[in-house]
């Protein structure tokens, strides 16, 4: 599915972020937070899933805590529309024989009909101008249960992270953003609403995202350098001067 204005698309030309994660995936860097702490609920809710299917995968950087804290072994797929990602990932696991990366995009998977026993995708949905269509997509592509990592409180709030061009524009004249990606923050009750439409989930778990080390986020900031990492202000999370109200989602499917 292509996206009438995908001006929102702009990983591709975002390198330095990519390079964040390929530390992250080698070992270069600690691994995230929310890797860890997705980990563990996959463990505590899941149990030992034999497929995995994580859909903006980045460069693999999940797979590293998944492989270091689940017991059993199973088998990764990893995929992600950026294709500067996908390259980093297949470098950083070329080792790994049960993993493999490819490009996709959420909105059109080329996956089969419940091909993975649980498929994740975290810190993705936040940055997409819709997800009723991607959410579909991950419950399709999902045997047992989808865990969704993204921003959840109890209002909605659509918001544009712009980026300047070289030049310094960040607006046309008529005042739309050139460069920019989403940053959006989804009410429970509009998540709740999109799940009473998919017949596959038969329950669902919201669980706000606390389960994380203070100091290893805050020695984050070091680690990006110049890019915009997470800071924390009165114990919670903030990239920029937006708050944000971390969750993981669990769809338990039929």
């Amino acid at each position: 599915m292509k996206m009438k204005n995908d001006k929102w698309k702009i990983w591709d030309n975002n390198n330095k972020y990519g390079e964040t994660l390929y530390k992250r995936a080698t070992g270069e860097l600690p691994e995230m937070e929310s890797s860890k702490a997705l980990a563990k609920i996959i463990q505590q809710k899941i149990g030992s899933p034999e497929k995995i299917l994580d859909v903006g995968c980045g460069a693999g950087h999940y797979l590293k805590s998944l492989r270091n804290q689940l017991k059993a072994e199973f088998i990764y797929t990893g995929v992600d529309a950026t294709k500067n990602y996908i390259e980093l990932a297949k470098k950083a696991f070329a080792d790994d024989r049960e993993a493999s990366f490819f490009v996709s995009d959420i909105y059109n998977l080329e996956v089969d009909d419940k091909s993975n026993d649980l498929v994740i995708s975290c810190n993705l949905l936040l940055h997409l101008p819709a997800i009723v269509k991607p959410i579909n997509e991950l419950v399709r592509v999902a045997k047992d249960a989808v865990i969704i990592r993204l921003l959840c409180g109890e209002r909605s709030f659509r918001i544009q992270d712009v980026h300047p061009e070289e030049n310094g524009n960040e607006f046309t004249e008529d005042g739309n953003p050139i460069n920019y990606y989403y940053y959006n923050i989804y009410s429970k009750d509009y998540l709740k609403n999109i799940f009473s439409k998919i017949e596959r989930i038969d329950s669902y778990e919201i669980i706000d995202d606390l389960d994380y080390n203070c100091e290893n986020i805050v020695n984050s900031i070091e680690e990006h350098q110049d890019y915009n990492a997470t800071r924390l202000i009165s114990g919670y999370q903030v990239n920029g001067y937006i708050l944000q109200p971390w969750a993981f989602v669990i769809l338990y499917l039929k």
